[in-house]
């Protein structure tokens, strides 16, 4: 179903959805990935559920995108260069076929939205050159050589400064595509950027974002030339914010995520406290706070 914020008119509407790439093969096997001798450890490909998601993903955004009345040729598609986001982002395209029955879309390699760093560089030195990526993803073929990035961060990159990176890359996506009714912007990333650009870009806090699993996404609209976009309320009724009824199957490798927090807390978490993606503590917390306050209530009676 259409999103609950969506216009009666959908003539006026510009989307931007938001999608983390799928389940993750390292995650599913990680003494294997450990043991192996690639010189690209930082660089992991997508498992067999991660690759069935893409491809959940591709057949649902096919239908979704016809409901909005958007053409193939009006979709600009975005990924970070990560392997698993290309692979995400080839799969979900291909099942897209009647949509691109007379036009192909194109992957721009996008550096704004790679993975955030922590690392000292680490994961980021794995990446081949965009060069190498086309003979493996024709789809960037027409672009690895002419597309300028939204933003391209300073590596390393300590995590003080992905926010900021967020926020710079958002600013230069509303500059670079400013609003035009009847068009998709299209962005396949990483679990960090996927909530962060959800909630800056709605104006609203990490608390209203629903944890990003694999292969969900954030549909945001605006109607009008302004940075801000609206997003379904994370508990709201076929909400798309963190949207994932799409996919048969999560998994339990590659877990939700929203954990920008204290790790000694609640393991970081930082989504909406009624998720049900939150962890058990905190569930478990909420529960014995909402039965002491009932124990009051009737004392008080």
């Amino acid at each position: 179903t259409i999103s609950t914020i969506m216009s009666t008119d959908k003539e006026e509407a510009q989307h931007l959805i938001i999608i983390r790439h799928g389940d993750r093969w390292d995650y599913e096997n990680p003494q294997a990935w450990k043991d192996h001798t690639s010189n690209r450890k930082g660089d992991p490909p997508l498992s067999a559920l991660g690759l069935h998601q893409a491809r959940e993903t591709g057949n649902f955004l096919e239908s979704y995108l016809q409901e909005l009345d958007i053409q193939a040729t009006d979709i600009t598609w975005m990924s970070s260069p990560f392997l698993r986001c290309l692979q995400t982002s080839t799969e979900a395209l291909n099942a897209m076929t009647t949509l691109q029955a007379d036009y192909q879309i194109p992957i721009l390699p996008e550096d704004g939205i790679f993975e955030w760093d922590g690392k000292g560089g680490a994961w980021h030195k794995d990446l081949p050159p965009k060069e190498e990526r086309i003979h493996y993803f024709p789809r960037l073929l027409e672009t690895t050589s002419t597309y300028q990035p939204l933003h391209v961060p300073t590596l390393p990159e300590p995590r003080s400064a992905f926010e900021g990176r967020c926020r710079a890359t958002l600013d230069a996506l509303h500059k670079r595509h400013t609003y035009k009714p009847k068009t998709a912007l299209i962005l396949v990333s990483h679990a960090a950027c996927c909530a962060s650009f959800a909630y800056l870009a709605s104006n609203q806090t990490l608390q209203d974002i629903t944890p990003a699993a694999p292969c969900s996404l954030y549909h945001l609209q605006r109607f009008e030339n302004t940075p801000i976009w609206a997003l379904d309320a994370h508990d709201a009724p076929s909400s798309k914010n963190g949207f994932s009824d799409h996919l048969a199957a999560i998994g339990s490798n590659t877990v939700p995520w929203n954990h920008f927090g204290d790790k000694s807390k609640h393991l970081g978490y930082t989504g909406p406290p009624t998720s049900r993606f939150a962890p058990a503590s905190l569930q478990q917390e909420l529960k014995a706070a909402a039965a002491a306050a009932t124990t009051d209530s009737k004392e008080e009676l």
